[in-house]
C-alpha cells in the first residue's frame, strides 16, 4: 500500500511540476511577445521622428536665406525652437519606450507618457500605411504600449472606480434578450456567450459593467458612471479610437477573439480580462 501510494504520489507531483514548468513557459512566452507587439510601435516612432528631423533640416536650408531677409537672426532662432521641439519629443519618446519594455514609470507621470502616445499615434498609422505595413499590427503594437503604460502609471494605485466596457457582438446572435446600455440585467446566463460569465467577474471584483453597441453608446456610458478607469474589451480599431477618446481617462485594452468574422459572436479570454483587473487592483 505504501509503496503504491508513494508512486500515485510520484505520478500525481509529475503534472503539477509540469504544469508550472508549462505555465511558466507560457507567461515567458507570452512577455516575449509581448515586447515584439510594442517594439513596432516604439521603432515606427523613431524612425519617423529621425525622418522628420531630416526633413525639418532640408527644409530650414532651404528658407534659410529667405527668413534672413526678414530678420538676420531669424533662421538661427527657428532653429533653436525646432531644435528643442525635437528634444521635448525625443524625451518624450525614450521615457515611452523605457517604461513600456521595464513596466515601470520613468521620471514622467502616466498622464504625460500617455499624451505623448496619444499624439505619436496618428503619425506613426499614417508612416506605417506609408511603407505598408500592417495597420492592425500597428494598432495591436499601439495598445500593448499603452496597456504598459497604463500598468507603470497605475502601480500600486487603485482606483475607486473601474468600468469593464464589452462590445455588443460579445452576445450570441442567437439571444432574443437586450442587454447593451444599463440591461446588463437582461442576462439570463444561458451560457452561449461569456457575457453570464464576465457579469459573474464584475460582480466578484466590485466592477461598473456595461455593453455598448458603438462608440456613441459607450461614451454615454462612461459620461453616466464616470469612472476613474477602464477595462475595454474590443477589435483593434475599436481599441485606438476608444484609448484616444477617453483620454486622459487610463484604458486597459483587451484585444476580443473573432473566429467567426468581425462584430458576430466574438469571444475574450477570461484569463486576460482578470489580468486587467489586477492591473487596477480591484477587490477579488
Amino acid at each position: 500500500m505504501t509503496r503504491r501510494r508513494t508512486q500515485g504520489g510520484a505520478s500525481s507531483a509529475r503534472p503539477g511540476r509540469e504544469s508550472r514548468a508549462a505555465g511558466r513557459i507560457r507567461a515567458v512566452g507570452r512577455e516575449m511577445m509581448g515586447l515584439r507587439e510594442k517594439r513596432l510601435f516604439i521603432m515606427i516612432a523613431a524612425g519617423g521622428l529621425l525622418l522628420l528631423t531630416a526633413l525639418a533640416a532640408v527644409a530650414w536650408y532651404l528658407i534659410a536665406p529667405r527668413l534672413t531677409e526678414f530678420h538676420p537672426d531669424l533662421p538661427g532662432i527657428v532653429a533653436v525652437v525646432a531644435g528643442v521641439a525635437f528634444v521635448a519629443i525625443a524625451l518624450g519618446l525614450t521615457t515611452i519606450a523605457v517604461s513600456a519594455l521595464t513596466g515601470r514609470r520613468i521620471v514622467f507621470g502616466s498622464s504625460i507618457t500617455s499624451a505623448v502616445v496619444w499624439i505619436l499615434f496618428p503619425p506613426v498609422l499614417m508612416l506605417a500605411t506609408i511603407i505598408g505595413l500592417d495597420r492592425d499590427a500597428v494598432k495591436r503594437s499601439f495598445i500593448a504600449v499603452n496597456n504598459a503604460l497604463v500598468r507603470a502609471g497605475n502601480a500600486g494605485e487603485r482606483p475607486g472606480r473601474v468600468l469593464l466596457l464589452l462590445p455588443h457582438c460579445l452576445q450570441s446572435t442567437e439571444c432574443p434578450n437586450k442587454i447593451t446600455g444599463g440591461l446588463i440585467e437582461n442576462c439570463t446566463g444561458c451560457g452561449k456567450c461569456v457575457i453570464a460569465e464576465l457579469v459573474t467577474l464584475a460582480q466578484e471584483t466590485g466592477l461598473s459593467l456595461a455593453v455598448a453597441t458603438g462608440g456613441t453608446l459607450a461614451r454615454r456610458v462612461i459620461g453616466e458612471v464616470r469612472p476613474d478607469a477602464i477595462i475595454a474589451v474590443a477589435c483593434e480599431t475599436d481599441l485606438t479610437t476608444g484609448i484616444q477618446d477617453s483620454y486622459p481617462l487610463p484604458v486597459y485594452g483587451v484585444l476580443n477573439e473573432r473566429p467567426n468574422g468581425p462584430c458576430r459572436d466574438t469571444r475574450v479570454d477570461l484569463a486576460r480580462v482578470r489580468e486587467a483587473i489586477g492591473v487596477f487592483g480591484a477587490r477579488r
